[in-house]
C-alpha cells in the first residue's frame, strides 16, 4: 500500500539514525554498510535482508533522479553534486527506511516486462515492506518503506499420536524445560 504521508508520528519514534552521501553510485554500498551496523546496533537481525534490498532500491531510485551516474564525472558536474540522505526510524513494532533526494518527482511504480533490466525496484520495496509510500518536502521528496520487526509466531511443536500399543501404558510427561532451549535454539536458526 502506497501513502503520501509520512509513516508515523515524532513521538512514536524510539531511535532513529541518518546518513548524507554523494548521490553518486557508490552511496548505494555505502547506505548498506550504514544499515547493515545500525540494525545490527539496534539488534533487529530479522528484518536485514529485507532492509538492505528495500535501501538499495530507493537510493539507486534517488541517485538516478538528483545524481551523477557517470563513472567519471567532471569537475563542473561535481561542482553541482546532490547530497541523498538515508534515515532509518525506529518504532515499537517496525522500523521505517526514508531516503530523500533533491526531486520534486513522485516515485512512479512501473510494472516492466519479463526482459527489461529494470524497472521492478519500487515492485520489490512494495512486495518487501509492510507499509511504503513518499511524501514532499522543501527541496525534494521522501520515499520511505516500512518493515515490521516483530518476530513471526512461534510454530507450536508437533504432537506424538499414541500408538495402539502404548495406548494402554503411561508415557512420560516432557521435560518443559528441554522443549523450551529446543524451541529457543530453533528460533535462533
Amino acid at each position: 500500500m502506497m501513502s503520501h504521508e509520512p509513516p508515523y508520528r515524532p513521538q512514536g519514534v524510539r531511535f532513529f539514525d541518518q546518513l548524507s552521501l554523494a548521490a553518486v553510485r557508490s552511496a548505494v554500498s555505502a547506505s548498506r554498510h550504514f544499515l547493515r551496523l545500525t540494525l545490527s546496533t539496534w539488534q533487529a537481525p530479522l528484518i536485514e535482508d529485507d532492509a538492505l534490498l528495500i535501501a538499495s532500491e530507493l537510493v539507486t531510485n534517488a541517485v538516478a533522479a538528483t545524481g551523477i551516474l557517470a563513472d567519471r564525472p567532471t569537475w563542473s558536474e561535481l561542482a553541482e553534486l546532490s547530497l541523498v540522505a538515508v534515515r532509518l526510524v525506529g518504532l515499537r513494532d517496525s522500523v521505517v527506511i526514508e531516503v530523500w533526494d533533491a526531486s520534486g518527482e513522485s516515485p512512479v511504480l512501473r510494472h516492466a516486462d519479463d526482459d527489461a533490466e529494470n524497472g521492478r525496484g519500487l515492485f520489490l520495496v512494495q512486495q518487501l515492506a509492510q507499509r511504503w509510500g513518499s511524501y514532499r518536502i522543501a527541496g525534494g521528496k521522501v520515499v520511505w518503506a516500512e518493515l515490521a520487526v516483530s518476530p513471526p509466531a512461534p510454530m507450536p511443536l508437533p504432537q506424538r499420536q499414541k500408538s495402539a500399543r502404548s495406548a494402554g501404558t503411561s508415557a512420560a510427561r516432557p521435560d518443559a524445560g528441554l522443549l523450551r532451549l529446543l524451541l529457543a535454539g530453533l528460533e535462533a536458526l
